[in-house]
């Protein structure tokens, strides 16, 4: 499940609490990783960069993560996700994206309106 799931821990912006949680992320490139999540929740912990940890792989990654809310530019980075690792890269079925080929931008719009991309970039530092 490494392949598809992540280990996230980050302290609550509010609570101070630390979460741990598995998270199923997509690889942007070497140096970052994606992750969706519904438009509430743990993803609201983002909305400034943080400082977060990743088991990623089966290593612990340092990364500095950032929520991205504004649905067009939302819609962009799904389509352009979609252009880029192809039509059934987008595994989750909330977003609603069609798997057979690429969506249109409107497609990609009703998606941001469900959910919101965190970006996770990956530290060089142990």
């Amino acid at each position: 499940m490494s392949g598809r799931l992540m280990l996230l821990t980050y302290e609550g912006a509010k609570s101070g609490r630390t979460y741990a949680i598995p998270v199923a992320y997509y690889r942007w490139d070497p140096d970052e990783v994606w992750a969706f999540g519904a438009r509430t929740g743990w993803m609201s912990n983002f909305r400034s960069p943080r400082a977060v940890r990743l088991l990623l792989r089966g290593r612990d990654v340092r990364a500095e993560a950032t929520a991205v809310e504004d649905r067009e530019q939302v819609a962009r980075l799904l389509e352009e996700l979609v252009q880029r690792k192809g039509p059934g890269a987008i595994r989750d079925p909330y977003a609603g994206l069609p798997r057979d080929r690429h969506p249109w931008h409107e497609e990609a719009l009703a998606a941001a309106d469900r959910l919101r991309i965190a970006r996770f970039r990956l530290s060089a530092k142990p």
